[in-house]
């Protein structure tokens, strides 16, 4: 029997001021809580490989992620001196109070790279740091790996404190409005005891090529205070590693057995059992490929091939399917839900074309899958907790039989999305859903709200992992002790005038057996 189970009554309260349309102060809807890093070949688009890491990972402060700076050093850039005697101001103390961005806390650009599944950057590549809205500033490895006194470390802060323009507090809570921006983290000081990285530091440590200039319309004035990205959301590796070879390719399969299939192995099957996939109904994208549970026969048990290779009794008793892309991403199922279901698909074509590069070689679709089950990239596919076959021996068995218990708990108790000016968005808010029961389960959200109008604006605003919110949808698929970051976001229609101000609401989880 399935049973419904409310973590708490009250999870979250979100308080949403709506500003008049003909204010436009810089919004949360701008600061960035996720980056993500890529490693593109030397062809600058092939995907090599890709991480996403959170802010809450970053300041957690980890052995591979150490926090830089301590909530107290401030740390400064410069502007145009504007003045022809002294254009590159030696010793940094002309227009460098203006470019005070505060007593910064971040993590190193070289260490985030470093999270990559394959390595981070080489020597000779060059990386680029990007904001949401498409800036971007470039640096060479060394500035990055191994910078100079006078740079310090290039880091994205997430925290900051008493800048120039008055801003304190950090992005998880929107009040770091420029952040996350890069900062770098200079180790010597100007005159005046500032920690600076100035126009003759520049000048001094990177490249002619990587020199930032404030252009007037007569003039080139050095500005290392352009050098700082705020918003930053992306960073890139152009990599001199060359574009992969696609003609063959292996995935490993794991389970009572272990079996490596290659390409050829694999568009075979796909012609003996083709399944395909119209993505969009009606439309003309289509996927193929072949259904996962064909594969997952390939190791259940001793039986690798035919029409007994698929072992019913062993998916019926329970274990987990587990599908890894080889950046880490991975997604799990039960096996009851894969038991000869032709639609999960794992696809190696996308209208009859090679997939792309971000989703090569392979990947998991199918009409019932949310867009964090899609797996890309797939490398192996592992059967979890697979029972144990069983023999013609007997043996004595014991049992310690308990009820199966649905329950989950999340990492905070209320979520506050700023001032948001209608026609924008707020700052994307994670909340961390772990199962504490002994049961996969499956969570959905109730928004309760505190009158007719926020309800109203709850269902026209928010949005859930990209998607906007409904009662009846499943949010997330838990496995036993598993984590979900459910990512909600509210998205404020232009046309929404039936109230300004607050509106609150109660966010409630429920967690039901899978």
């Amino acid at each position: 029997m399935k049973t419904k189970t409310m973590t708490f009554a009250m999870v979250c309260i979100l308080m949403l001021s709506i500003l008049p349309l003909a204010i436009s102060p810089v919004l949360a809807a701008d600061v960035t809580t996720t980056i993500t890093v890529t490693k593109l070949a030397n062809d600058g688009t092939t995907v090599l490989d890709q991480v996403t890491v959170t802010v809450a990972e970053m300041m957690a402060g980890t052995p591979d992620l150490p926090i830089l700076g301590d909530g107290v050093t401030h740390y400064y850039f410069q502007g145009p001196t504007f003045d022809q005697e002294n254009m590159w101001d030696q010793t940094e103390l002309v227009n460098v109070d203006s470019r005070d961005y505060g007593a910064c806390k971040g993590t190193d650009v070289k260490d985030l790279c470093e999270k990559l599944a394959s390595g981070g950057a080489s020597p000779g590549d060059e990386i680029r740091i990007k904001a949401i809205d498409g800036f971007y500033k470039d640096f060479a490895y060394e500035d990055v790996y191994n910078p100079e006194p006078e740079q310090g470390k290039l880091g994205i802060s997430w925290y900051t404190a008493d800048t120039a323009d008055g801003i304190t507090g950090d992005v998880t809570d929107g009040s770091y409005s420029t952040g996350m921006r890069s900062i770098f983290f200079a180790e010597t000081t100007n005159p005046d005891g500032k920690y600076v990285f100035g126009a003759w530091d520049m000048h001094e440590t990177l490249a002619e090529e990587y020199w930032h200039y404030y252009f007037d319309g007569t003039t080139m004035w050095p500005s290392s205070s352009g050098l700082s990205v705020k918003w930053v959301n992306q960073i890139i590796i152009y990599s001199s590693e060359d574009v992969p070879e696609t003609a063959d390719w292996p995935i490993t399969l794991t389970g009572a057995s272990t079996y490596t299939m290659d390409q050829a192995e694999f568009d075979a099957g796909v012609e003996c059992h083709p399944e395909t996939w119209f993505d969009v109904p009606g439309g003309a994208e289509f996927w193929r490929g072949i259904p996962l549970w064909r594969l997952v026969g390939c190791v259940d048990d001793a039986v690798h091939h035919g029409e007994g290779a698929f072992n019913d009794e062993l998916a019926a008793a329970g274990y987990e399917v587990k599908v890894i892309g080889f950046d880490g991403y991975s997604t799990t199922l039960a096996s009851a839900d894969v038991a000869r279901n032709d639609d999960m698909i794992v696809a190696n074509s996308l209208d009859a074309e090679e997939l792309p590069s971000e989703y090569y070689p392979l990947r998991l679709v199918g009409p019932g899958l949310t867009s964090g089950q899609k797996v890309g990239m797939i490398k192996e596919i592992q059967l979890v907790g697979l029972p144990e076959p069983e023999n013609s021996d007997s043996l004595t068995a014991t049992a310690n039989v308990s009820l199966a218990s649905v329950g989950i708990d999340v990492d905070r108790d209320n979520i506050d999305y700023g001032d948001v000016v209608a026609g924008r968005n707020s700052s994307v808010e994670t909340v961390i859903i772990t199962n504490t029961g002994n049961i996969e389960c499956d969570v959905t959200m109730e928004v309760d709200s505190a009158d007719v109008i926020a309800q109203d604006f709850y269902e026209q605003s928010l949005y859930i992992d990209g998607v906007l919110y409904d009662i009846d949808t499943v949010i997330a698929r838990i496995a036993v002790e598993g984590l979900w970051f459910a990512e909600t976001q509210l998205q404020v229609p232009a046309s929404w005038t039936a109230n300004l101000g607050t509106q609150e609401a109660t966010f409630i989880f429920w967690a039901e057996a899978s």
